[in-house]
């Protein structure tokens, strides 16, 4: 199997183990999927690594928020665990480091994900407000959680 399919597939597992709003939870039609969206997007094809820290040439996101990267764990994304978070501005960022609190081995699969600062107070709110939604929310465009699971360079 091909690399860019194991990804896709990946991609597709991670919309429905992470943290998918409630509200489209429910809604049977909803098709979810993670990927850019046209103002929230973060560009991994260039993502670099200096130790423990990896740096990503842009992010853009609309209103203030999180880079938030959760790890895999036994082979599927583990959305009840953060390894690395860095706070960002409304808007274009560049040259983004976020430190990684767990090493990551080079070719471990995790998720790079926005989540938004939904009280504006500058914490990374990683507190569960129902069983699926914590209260720094994942940023959405549509049925787009804005993220991308990849391999760690």
């Amino acid at each position: 199997m091909k690399v860019s399919s194991v990804i896709a597939r990946l991609s597709q597992l991670a919309a429905v183990v992470l943290l998918i709003p409630f509200s489209l939870m429910h809604d049977t039609n909803a098709q979810i999927s993670i990927g850019n969206g046209e103002s929230n997007w973060i560009k991994i094809e260039t993502m670099k690594r200096d130790g423990n820290t990896l740096i990503i040439d842009e992010i853009t996101i609309d209103g203030d928020g999180w880079l938030v990267i959760h790890p895999f764990e036994n082979g599927a994304p583990n959305g009840d665990r953060v390894v690395g978070r860095q706070f960002l501005k409304s808007g274009v960022n560049r040259n983004v480091s976020i430190e990684v609190y767990k090493g990551l081995e080079a070719g471990e699969m995790m998720i790079v994900m926005l989540h938004r600062d939904s009280n504006d107070n500058g914490e990374f709110d990683f507190i569960f407000v129902d069983a699926q939604n914590v209260m720094d929310r994942a940023v959405f465009e549509g049925n787009t959680m804005i993220g991308h699971a990849v391999p760690a360079p």
